[in-house]
């Protein structure tokens, strides 16, 4: 992590760690716009601020507690399907 101007910022490396994913997939989501991140001018370095980082993981993260009235509804349905039961082959005799 990196303080700048009062603020902390995580690096490329640290961030693709802290998500378990490669730095190039980092940098997929930054050119795709789904990441915010800072770079100085003329520099190669670019920094991720951990307050939108944290805010991004608090958005996308599943709460697994279950909904009121039941399973949550994105669960599939199952349901119970009769056997296909062909009739049996004639006997062929020779």
């Amino acid at each position: 992590m990196q303080e700048f101007n009062g603020k902390v910022f995580l690096r490329q490396a640290e961030l693709a760690e802290r998500w378990g994913c490669s730095q190039g997939t980092i940098i997929n989501y930054r050119k795709k716009g789904l990441l915010p991140f800072f770079r100085l001018p003329e520099s190669n370095k670019v920094l991720y601020p951990v307050t939108e980082i944290l805010g991004i993981e608090k958005q996308y993260t599943r709460n697994n507690s279950k909904t009121k009235g039941g399973d949550s509804p994105n669960k599939a349905e199952i349901k119970k399907v009769k056997p296909c039961v062909s009739s049996p082959k004639k006997e062929w005799r020779i």
